[in-house]
C-alpha cells in the first residue's frame, strides 16, 4: 500500500488529508468551505458549525481503491455537533485509515461562535494526529521496531451569510486555514515531513425557491492551487402519513491548476426520512489508474 502512495505524483503529501470524511462533501467536489447546517463541516471549516441549531451525529465508511489487492484500504469516520444556543456550537470528530500494518488517525475538537460578531461566525479546531506502523513480520522481514507518532495542530475558520441577495437566494461565504502549525509527522521530527498549511476560500449560493445550491472553492496548499466546485438539488420531496422524505442529487469535482493535473470527478445522492439521512458518493480519481473508484456511505441523524 505504501508503495502505491509513493509511486503516484501528488500523493506523497496526502497524510492526514481528506480520504473520504463524508460522502456529501466528496460528492460536492469538497467545495464545502461555505456549507450550511452539516456537522461534517468540522473537517473543512469549523466556523460553519454555527449554522447547526440543534444536534447532529454521523458515522461513515469509505472504501478506497477496491482493485488494490492484499490491502484493506478503508476509512472510518464519525462525529457530532451540538448547539449551545447563543454561546455557539461544539463538535467532535474522528477519522481513521487502517490498511493492514498501518494506522492513521485524526481526532478533532471544534468550537464556533457568532456571539461577538453579528452575522459573522468564527471557529477553531484542535486536532490530534497519530500514526503507528507495526514491526515487519515474516520469514524474510528486515528486523525493525514498530514506529509511531502523535502530534497536534489547529484549524481556523470564518463564515458569513447574506440573505436575500436575490429573491429567495442566500449567499454563504467562508474561509479556513488548516494545519496552522505545520507539524512534522515523522517519528524523528524531521521538518521534511511537515504537513503543509492550506488556505481555502469558498462560497455557495442557495436557492430556497428552487431548492438547489451551487458551491465553489479555491485551496492553496504546498504551492498548488486547487479549484473545486459542486452542485446539489432536491429531486423529490414528499410527505406521506405525516412523514416527510427528500431525495437530493449531487455532483462535483476538482483539480489542481498545474498542467499535468487530471483531477477527480464525483457524484452521489442523499435520502432523508424526517431527521434520518443516508448519503452516498462515488469518486473517480483520474490520476490513479486501474485501482477502482472510491465509494463512501454515511448515516446521519438530527436530534
Amino acid at each position: 500500500m505504501l508503495l502505491l502512495f509513493a509511486a503516484v505524483p501528488g500523493l506523497q503529501s496526502q497524510a492526514f488529508s481528506d480520504k473520504g470524511y463524508h460522502p456529501r462533501m466528496t460528492a460536492l467536489g469538497r467545495a464545502v468551505t461555505a456549507m450550511e447546517g452539516d456537522a461534517a463541516s468540522l473537517f473543512f471549516n469549523p466556523a460553519a458549525l454555527t449554522t447547526i441549531t440543534t444536534a447532529q451525529a454521523f458515522a461513515g465508511f469509505t472504501e478506497l481503491y477496491p482493485m488494490v489487492a492484499d490491502d484493506d484500504l478503508n476509512v472510518l469516520n464519525a462525529g457530532g455537533a451540538y448547539s449551545l444556543g447563543e454561546l455557539g456550537t461544539v463538535a467532535v470528530g474522528i477519522s481513521q485509515f487502517s490498511p493492514n500494518f498501518w494506522t492513521e488517525r485524526t481526532m478533532v475538537l471544534s468550537y464556533a461562535t457568532s456571539y461577538f460578531t453579528e452575522g459573522l461566525s468564527l471557529g477553531a479546531s484542535a486536532k490530534i494526529l497519530s500514526w503507528s506502523a507495526d514491526a515487519p513480520t515474516g520469514e524474510y522481514a528486515v528486523p525493525e521496531p514498530a514506529l509511531s507518532y502523535t502530534g497536534f495542530t489547529m484549524d481556523l475558520g470564518v463564515y458569513y451569510k447574506l440573505t436575500e441577495i436575490l429573491e429567495q437566494n442566500d449567499l454563504h461565504m467562508g474561509a479556513s486555514v488548516s494545519d496552522l502549525t505545520q507539524p512534522s509527522i515523522a517519528s524523528s521530527g524531521s521538518s521534511d515531513a511537515s504537513i503543509p498549511m492550506s488556505l481555502t476560500l469558498g462560497a455557495s449560493l442557495h436557492s430556497r425557491k428552487h431548492e438547489y445550491t451551487v458551491y465553489a472553492s479555491l485551496m492553496q496548499r504546498d504551492g498548488d492551487l486547487k479549484v473545486m466546485a459542486g452542485y446539489e438539488i432536491t429531486a423529490m420531496k414528499t410527505t406521506a402519513m405525516g412523514i416527510e422524505s427528500e431525495f437530493v442529487v449531487r455532483f462535483g469535482g476538482g483539480r489542481v491548476t498545474a498542467a499535468d493535473s487530471q483531477g477527480e470527478y464525483n457524484g452521489g445522492f442523499g435520502f432523508r426520512i424526517e431527521d434520518l439521512r443516508i448519503d452516498y458518493a462515488y469518486s473517480y480519481q483520474a490520476f490513479v489508474r486501474h485501482v477502482g473508484g472510491i465509494s463512501s456511505v454515511a448515516i446521519s441523524y438530527a436530534f
